[in-house]
């Protein structure tokens, strides 16, 4: 019996024509085609990085409003019905045995079914700007 060993032939990533020789690590028949690729990629990116902006700036202003009209704490039910997107904060920890969250410059304690303690984070660089306006 017989075996034949198939080479298999690597493919473009982004047209998936035959890749000439070259290197074995080629991903890309041309300089056209891993543009193309990079750029469709760079887009995709792009596209994510403004959408988690978006939500989080929304989340901010929320925030924001609370602290405003004078709430520290409120329910996650209440928080969401507002808009707020609970899965999305720019920093968690663990300060004790509580949670820390933050939205930018806004601190809160994650409290299980409530966030509590609603406030601006003091920044000594917002400080600076503060006495510098």
């Amino acid at each position: 019996m017989k075996y034949r060993l198939e080479e298999t032939v690597p493919h473009c990533l982004e047209c998936g024509n035959p890749l000439p020789y070259g290197r074995k690590d080629r991903k890309f028949c041309c300089p056209a085609c891993k543009n193309r690729n990079h750029n469709r990629e760079a887009r995709r990116w792009r596209f994510r990085y403004s959408t988690v902006i978006g939500i989080l700036e929304k989340n901010h202003e929320i925030l924001r409003h609370l602290i405003q009209v004078g709430i520290r704490s409120i329910a996650k039910e209440e928080l969401a019905q507002l808009g707020y997107r609970l899965e999305f904060v720019t920093s968690s920890g663990r300060e004790g045995c509580r949670t820390v969250c933050r939205c930018f410059d806004i601190v809160f304690f994650d409290m299980g079914s409530r966030i509590s303690g609603i406030a601006m984070e003091d920044l000594p660089w917002a400080r600076d700007e503060a006495a510098g306006a």
